[in-house]
């Protein structure tokens, strides 16, 4: 066997190396590094959890209002306390606990903006159940449920927009140097006159 022959076994195999390296710098590229903070949005997403079972307002829990438990009806809650039970049941049980299972980035990402938007309307669920409602009803007062689940979902806000952040350079050199090695493989490739290099020019014993 020639020297000729060996070659296009070589590059096969060089293309084939090549392509596992890319398959597996993309799929580092798209995950989040496990550390300590990953932990905190773990315990996060417990604390989220336990809060749907404990009281927002009076004796009505998170679970009460997800369901649309008839006494629900009497607490005089407004839509944003509503809205925020449901921003953490999506983005702080089931996004955040998909992120943390998978590790995924654009999961993090989800969970992180839906965790921040939570944030918000847990701030004015406090707020709502401290002030008089519509029709002069004295406040009922913010339940430990309703306090848990907005600092858990702080805790998640945060945990994620960290993830992110600190992320994204990663991802950055994950794609410089996939790259690099492409750029590598054509320069072998041109040198070695691989795939669509010049064609080699005929020997005189090939024109019989």
């Amino acid at each position: 066997m020639n020297a000729d022959s060996e070659n296009p076994r070589s590059a096969d195999e060089l293309e084939g190396l090549r392509t596992q390296v890319e398959s597996v710098e993309r799929k580092l590229a798209g995950e989040f590094q496990v550390g300590p903070r990953i932990l905190v949005a773990a315990i996060a997403v417990v604390a989220v959890i336990g809060s749907l079972a404990l009281p927002h307002t009076g004796s009505v829990t998170g679970i009460e209002i997800i369901t649309g438990d008839p006494r629900v009806a009497g607490s005089s809650l407004v839509i944003v306390s509503k809205v925020f039970v449901w921003l953490e049941v999506v983005f702080g049980v089931f996004a955040s606990g998909a992120a943390l299972l998978t590790r995924r980035w654009v999961l993090s990402v989800i969970a992180g903006a839906g965790s921040g938007v939570a944030v918000v309307f847990g701030l004015l669920s406090v707020w709502s159940r401290q002030t008089n409602g519509l029709h002069g009803e004295p406040p009922s007062g913010a339940g430990i449920g309703l306090y848990l689940g907005w600092l858990a979902m702080i805790v998640l806000a945060v945990v994620w927009i960290k993830t992110i952040w600190a992320r994204s350079p990663f991802q950055l050199a994950a794609e410089q140097e996939r790259r690099d090695a492409a750029q590598e493989w054509e320069d072998f490739a041109r040198s070695n006159r691989i795939g669509n290099g010049v064609p080699r020019a005929q020997r005189p014993t090939d024109e019989s």
